[in-house]
């Protein structure tokens, strides 16, 4: 049939998702500092929208610990937690392996010439913030083809505090064991074999916890095994010096963000298991 000359009624997203969005992308890439206060004042400047929408989407966010509402102190963006980042990474990588692996077996042509594509990308980024994006669009291939639910919704909830611990230490994923694990999940996606890619995937997650983990213990003076955790989550927390304003993008109105986060044997959470 020929194209409608009638303009079709295309779903809009509502201000708060918008609001949601600019607000979890610019957390995730430090933009709003860890344990920096905001108001709404300072937001429904910075936002263009009422305190409504705003509120909506920052009450969403503290609901994912992105953000700590305060009693009698204000709202303030969440520290960095790295006993939660070393949680988050371990469950990914026991949910995400055992992902891989029913997944592998449906990869269409087309996704594993994305796989290819952006096994590629991620080889060649420098910039902590784009790797962990990249990676994360990686997943996500065998997520989308797995058509889990589930597992879609834990890695909405955990990937955004993995990505914003990762950007936080610029560098602390180029290990050489972070690199082979993700070229082998490349290769064993395109050679269609499911054990070695769930095994590769465990392998990725399992380095990047230890990677970041002794990169923190090295820049804090602590040890691995929860010092410098502390130290870390205790700098963390201090407001950043910078005025929100001159923290964040500049945009006038928000837009839609990318959000842009050990056993391999797990199961996949099923429809009937409530998250």
């Amino acid at each position: 049939m020929p194209v409608p000359k009638t303009p079709a009624r295309m779903p809009r997203k509502l201000l708060r998702d918008q609001i949601f969005d600019t607000l979890l992308d610019a957390i995730v890439a430090g933009d709003l500092a860890a344990g920096e206060p905001i108001s709404d004042k300072q937001l429904e400047t910075w936002l263009g929208a009422s305190r409504t929408p705003i509120r909506e989407a920052v009450n969403r966010l503290a609901g994912m610990g992105l953000i700590e509402v305060l009693p009698q102190k204000g709202t303030r963006i969440a520290p960095l937690d790295p006993t939660r980042f070393r949680e988050e990474m371990e469950m990914l990588g026991v949910v995400y392996s055992a992902t891989v692996r029913e997944a592998t077996a449906l990869l269409t042509d087309a996704d594993r010439a994305q796989i290819r594509d952006l096994h590629r990308a991620v080889s060649q980024s420098t910039d902590a913030l784009e790797r962990a994006r990249i990676v994360d669009a990686l997943m996500n291939v065998f997520i989308d083809r797995y058509r889990n639910t589930l597992v879609q919704r834990i890695r909405e909830k955990s990937v955004p505090h993995v990505t914003r611990m990762i950007t936080a230490r610029p560098g602390a994923l180029d290990a050489t064991e972070t690199s082979a694990a993700l070229d082998a999940l490349a290769a064993a996606a395109a050679s269609g074999d499911a054990d070695a890619a769930a095994l590769a995937t465990r392998d990725y997650f399992t380095a990047g916890a230890a990677s970041v983990t002794a990169r923190d213990a090295a820049e804090v003076g602590g040890t691995a095994d929860g010092s410098a955790a502390a130290g870390f989550a205790s700098a963390a927390a201090a407001p950043a010096t910078a005025a929100l304003t001159a923290a964040i993008p500049t945009a006038a109105t928000p837009t839609a963000a990318t959000p842009t986060a050990s056993t391999p044997t797990a199961a996949v959470p099923t429809e009937n298991e409530v998250a």
